[in-house]
């Protein structure tokens, strides 16, 4: 959800995929605190280029909505490996308005806020430094369920179109995560199975009614812990290069 403060921005309004752009990002601050996708995934979630994506992120910044810092593979900081994006100075101000009694221009009798001032969302954007900002409420100690993150780790990784909103694929995710997995164990067992069915027959049910059922995801966490013989995967220990996801029915599986 986008806040109505950066929805009626006129600046971004003129460049309004930089008002979509802002949406992504705030979905991953909300759980995470902080957005380390692409350019170059970026551009082809919101279909434009990555020099366009660059443009709107400098505008972002500009305002004060985000904040930009390279990401190293050396400790003496000469190798640029990426960047990453944290919540900047003026994002919480944003955030808050449309919560006080003015009316915004166009006649609106009634502002529809886009979360209340003491929602867990809002204090894990306002306070990421520190966000379980009232520790005896497990209400802001609890963050919600990152339905979006976790399919678009398993879309990013096979190069699938799954959807975060389809019913049945949270359900799948709610009762995993209700069980105690977190978004770290979700990203595990994408990547031990990857690993594993990478080139072979099995890389089909790279699915999430495949990857998050109940008698499988157990299993799938600690594969490359039990098997010994296994290599543990590093950076994922696949490609892109392989068969449509599309279609596949978990019925099919041999086990």
């Amino acid at each position: 959800m986008i806040p109505v403060g950066i929805a009626r921005d006129q600046d971004l309004l003129d460049n309004s995929k930089s008002i979509l752009l802002m949406g992504e990002i705030l979905s991953m601050l909300n759980v995470t605190g902080e957005f380390f996708m692409s350019n170059a995934e970026l551009a082809k979630r919101l279909k434009t280029t990555p020099r366009t994506i660059k443009r709107y992120l400098i505008l972002l910044e500009n305002k004060g909505l985000i904040k930009r810092t390279n990401v190293y593979a050396d400790k003496e900081k000469k190798v640029v490996v990426g960047r990453k994006i944290t919540a900047g100075d003026t994002l919480g101000t944003y955030m808050s308005l449309g919560w006080g009694q003015a009316r915004h221009e166009g006649g609106d009798t009634d502002v529809t806020r886009v979360v209340t001032p003491t929602s867990p969302k809002y204090n894990n954007i306002k306070e990421q430094n520190n966000r379980t900002t009232n520790k005896d409420s497990p209400a802001d100690a609890e963050p919600p369920i990152p339905y979006q993150q976790i399919i678009d780790y398993l879309n990013t990784k096979t190069g699938a179109k799954y959807r975060a909103t389809t019913k049945v694929y949270q359900k799948l995710i709610k009762a995993r995560w209700n069980e105690g997995y977190k978004f770290q164990d979700f990203k595990t067992v994408i990547d031990n199975k990857a690993f594993e069915w990478q080139h072979t027959d099995m890389w089909r049910f790279m699915t999430p009614s495949t990857l998050f059922k109940a008698c499988h995801f157990g299993d799938y966490l600690n594969a490359n812990n039990l098997d010994k013989h296994k290599n543990k995967p590093t950076g994922g220990g696949y490609d892109s290069t392989q068969v449509d996801l599309s279609d596949v029915n978990d019925d099919d599986l041999p086990f």
